[in-house]
């Protein structure tokens, strides 16, 4: 006879079998069951513990999404099935959140050309294949400003300038000479005059500083350098308010000869030469 110990007793044979059947209560299949337990929703740091990579990214650079709890993007989780290839269908939409949120519909479609990565997405990419179609869905008006107002910059590619991040301004510098070599000009000393998506369109204020102007200008600058007369103290704007425009000289000095004089000389000029090279 198969004599076993078992549980601290000898039993044998049907005695063994008597014991396990019915020695011990009988469990339910609830009660043998590992879900029979009570859960809490997930929280943000569950999320984390194991997807460590994503949460490590919208901690350090994920904007305003950092106040965004996991589960209210991801409402479907933990459903990506290879044979259904059924991951864009489970993906957060940004449309749900972002309604239009640059003007267009368009740009909303076309989030993830710029915004590679929701969970960082100030993070963007510096220059995707179609990046100048996507700059003017967003920065329209500059789109229209270089189309309205051509110059050389029309012909440039904003990635061109705005290169490495999105948002970075280059300085002028880099693609271009200071106007005199007297100065030595700062971006915003450039912007002074010509604004960056118009830069033929010129302005400046009345104090600009006679070098700049020099710069371009260097016969009237050097004339009034050397013929020092009241108009060497005058800065270029006082007589140019605008750019390329002559002023006449009666707007300063009225008519200060008598009626015989200006009748016989029309231009001040033919007594007087030019203002940057006066003959008194």
């Amino acid at each position: 006879m198969l004599v076993k110990k078992r549980f601290g007793f000898v039993i044998a044979g049907m005695a063994c079998a008597t014991f396990l059947l019915g020695g011990l209560p009988a469990r339910s299949a609830a009660e043998d069951s590992v879900y029979n337990i009570q859960v809490e929703p997930l929280t943000v740091a569950d999320c984390g513990g194991c997807h460590t990579s994503h949460f490590n990214r919208i901690k350090d650079k994920g904007a305003k999404h950092t106040g965004v709890l996991c589960m209210e993007c991801h409402e479907v989780f933990h459903a990506y099935n290879p044979l259904k290839n059924n991951y864009a269908e489970i993906m957060p939409k940004c449309s749900s959140c972002h309604d239009e949120p640059h003007g267009q519909a368009e740009a909303v479609v076309k989030c993830l050309a710029c915004h590679q990565d929701p969970h960082q997405p100030l993070v963007t990419i510096p220059a995707p294949a179609d990046i100048e179609g996507q700059c003017r869905i967003c920065h329209t008006q500059v789109a229209a400003s270089l189309q309205a107002k051509p110059s050389l910059h029309t012909e440039q590619d904003c990635s061109s300038c705005h290169s490495e991040k999105h948002g970075r301004i280059p300085e002028c510098s880099e693609c271009h000479d200071s106007h005199s070599p007297a100065v030595q000009m700062a971006t915003a000393d450039c912007l002074a005059c010509h604004p960056v998506h118009t830069p033929l369109q010129i302005s400046y204020p009345l104090d600009q500083n006679k070098e700049v102007c020099g710069g371009c200008h260097a016969d009237p600058y050097d004339q009034l350098a050397v013929k020092q007369t009241k108009h060497s103290a005058l800065t270029c704007a006082e007589c140019h308010p605008n750019h390329g425009q002559l002023m006449a000289c009666q707007e300063c000095h009225g008519e200060p000869h008598s009626a015989t004089i200006h009748d016989k000389y029309k231009t001040c000029g033919a007594c007087h030469n030019i203002a940057h090279d006066l003959e008194k």
